[in-house]
């Protein structure tokens, strides 16, 4: 039963993730050409400036050396923000990617060995959106993400660990044996938790 459901949820997570990964390259392309149009703008302002009679003398006296420091840390700014955006938007989507798999298999779950299978995605996951973060559990993920927008969400990762002892305790049971519905009403609800804070984490982000 549960090979049926995997190959149900392996096809459409295929077309799940290409949509995802396809997202991804645009945000990232956005981003990246946001980043050159500003870049060019202050240039260009730069440029007229500098070809001015105060700027052709700033330039021939004290700028020439400072100038070229002060655009090199400028490009450094841009790179790293860059850097920063991809990294953030790889990070929203792999662990909406992750959420929607366990919320997926566990509503199937009928076994305590389903049950586990469907929180394998708190450790590793299993169709990953970038091979950078596969193995990365979802604990460090939502960690750097709160890196990345200054602070945390403590209520998230207090679920999370919920989810991994639950994993956990899953293993040491009989994996025969029928997943209790407290189990299920519990797992459905933390899952639940953790997409509405990704929404509402997304929905500021883009505010």
């Amino acid at each position: 039963m549960l090979d049926e459901q995997k190959k149900v949820a392996i096809k459409a997570e295929k077309r799940y993730r290409h949509d995802i990964a396809r997202k991804l390259r645009s945000e990232a392309g956005a981003v990246e050409q946001e980043l050159k149009a500003i870049e060019q703008g202050i240039w260009n302002k730069v440029q007229e400036f500098l070809n001015s009679n105060v700027g052709m003398w700033l330039l021939s006296s004290v700028l020439v050396t400072g100038g070229a420091g002060l655009y090199q840390t400028m490009q450094h700014r841009y790179e790293e923000k860059l850097h920063n955006k991809t990294q953030l938007i790889t990070l929203q989507f792999e662990i909406a990617n992750r959420i929607q798999n366990m919320r997926y298999f566990w509503r199937k779950a009928k076994t305590n060995k389903e049950g586990e299978f469907a929180l394998r995605g708190v450790f590793q996951s299993k169709t990953p959106i970038n091979p950078d973060v596969e193995k990365i559990n979802l604990s460090v993920l939502y960690f750097n993400l709160y890196q990345l927008i200054g602070h945390q969400n403590q209520e998230v990762l207090e679920v999370v660990r919920k989810l991994e002892d639950m994993e956990y305790e899953l293993q040491s049971q009989n994996p025969a044996d029928p997943l209790s519905d407290l189990v299920k009403r519990k797992g459905l609800e933390w899952i639940g938790r953790l997409e509405q804070a990704l929404i509402q984490q997304n929905s500021n982000a883009n505010n």
